[in-house]
């Protein structure tokens, strides 16, 4: 694999072990294709019964394939092919490598077993306290429970405190923070991914929505600003732009006369400008379509607040 063949290419010539290694090295969430690849490269039948392979490997390279192929069986639930998977790994490695054990612990995951799971996680955690496959897997096996939402909350945040640069975690923090609508919990994960991502539009997007909601307009639109300066097709990011403008006019009228000289008129000034901008955007992508009379109401209606 030449380091300018992109994922197209390596299928169009069904490079099995080049397609497996672009999956991996960029971090890809491609199951179906890891299976179809991954049975054809090591020699795997649908039941995990062993075939041909398509070509020989050194032992690195086949114990890598075969680790990447038992975590995407075990995401697509052929739990037979990730059982063939596992009996080969144990061929050559040891079933006390912490290599081993969390595929096994994974495994049983997947099958229910999550207190057999969490004992494994447990042990490599005692082993190796900065393990953090073993912790952000504890997390996941409170999780897949219901009624447990408090203590995964509890797992997440132990985990982050200790990975504090996983932003994809920091994302499950603040969609389980929505889930218990604990809005300024998700407001402070979706900071804390900015951080990391500050040219992600649908970040902002989310954190200004978060901030509309909890009727924090100012904050609400510089983000949702952000979200559609970075992709001006976020019709999302428009919408709930549009939103927040109309909300935080409509607060500025009902407060009382002495609240009213508090106001900054250039946000005001702002606000409007950003409800005839934003309707100009959305009405554009909508005309002519079916839908195009109702929002085309929906526009007449926020702009009765101008």
């Amino acid at each position: 694999m030449g380091p300018e063949e992109d994922l197209p290419t390596l299928l169009s010539r069904n490079d099995c072990l080049g397609i497996l290694r672009y999956i991996r090295v960029h971090l890809l969430h491609e199951p179906n294709l890891v299976v179809t690849h991954g049975q054809a490269l090591l020699g795997f039948a649908n039941d995990g019964s062993k075939t041909k392979p398509s070509q020989s490997l050194d032992d690195a390279t086949r114990l890598a394939a075969l680790e990447q192929l038992c975590i995407a069986s075990l995401d697509i639930g052929n739990i037979s092919l990730a059982d063939g998977c596992l009996g080969t790994i144990n061929t050559s490695v040891s079933e006390q490598s912490s290599r081993y054990r969390k595929l096994l612990g994974m495994r049983l995951e997947a099958t229910g077993q999550f207190e057999d799971a969490a004992k494994i996680y447990d042990d490599l955690l005692a082993d190796n306290p900065s393990n953090g496959h073993a912790a952000k897997r504890k997390y996941c096996i409170l999780a897949a429970q219901n009624g447990k939402e408090e203590e995964a909350m509890k797992a997440l945040n132990d985990y982050l405190t200790n990975y504090p640069g996983d932003i994809a975690t920091w994302d499950q923090m603040a969609e389980t923070c929505l889930s218990m609508s604990d809005f300024t919990g998700a407001a402070y994960c979706y900071e804390e991914i900015v951080l990391g991502c500050p040219l992600n539009s649908t970040v902002h997007m989310k954190l200004g929505e978060v901030y509309s909601t909890v009727g924090d307009y100012k904050l609400a639109r510089k983000h949702l600003s952000q979200a559609v300066l970075l992709d001006e097709n976020n019709l999302r990011a428009w919408f709930g732009l549009l939103d927040a403008s109309q909300s935080y006019l409509e607060e500025v009228q009902l407060s009382n006369a002495k609240n009213k000289r508090d106001v900054d008129e250039h946000d005001l000034a702002v606000a409007k400008e950003v409800i005839l901008l934003g309707g100009d955007k959305v009405m554009g992508h909508y005309q002519g379509t079916k839908f195009g009379k109702l929002v085309e109401q929906l526009l007449l209606e926020s702009s009765q607040v101008i």
